[in-house]
């Protein structure tokens, strides 16, 4: 979780990751750190590619699926210019809201609904939809 030496600037955001249009993760960061992620991921990829180790989160594994399957992600800022505790307090509102519209998210925090697979959060965007 990103910190600030002056928790009241208002630099953070809140972002959503979304494939077609639906979101699949929503996020809180600063600056480029929601844009950062897809080269993140692809490095990674990489990796594991050459046989090297990596360490994954579940969103980054949810992402990673969603490329091997060439699928485009897209970043949406939902919430810009906002303190760092707004920023916490719309993240874990925003996930309240998708989930209780029938989105299925790769988050693990604040998420009653979080799967247990990867592939589950892929198949509800890619066929389920909500």
């Amino acid at each position: 979780m990103p910190t600030a030496q002056h928790p009241l600037r208002r630099q953070f955001l809140v972002y959503s990751l979304e494939v077609a249009g639906i979101p699949f993760y929503i996020g809180i960061g600063r600056a480029e750190r929601a844009f950062d992620r897809e080269r993140y991921v692809r490095y990674l990829m990489q990796r594991e590619e050459r046989g090297k180790s990596v360490k994954w989160c579940f969103s980054n594994r949810v992402i990673a699926a969603f490329f091997r399957r060439g699928c485009k992600m897209e970043v949406c800022k939902v919430c810009p210019g906002l303190t760092r505790p707004q920023a916490l307090a719309a993240e874990r509102e925003t996930i309240a809201w998708l989930v209780s519209n029938g989105f299925t998210l790769a988050n693990r925090q604040h998420n009653p609904r979080c799967p247990a697979k990867p592939e589950t959060v892929v198949r509800a965007v890619l066929v389920d939809r909500p």
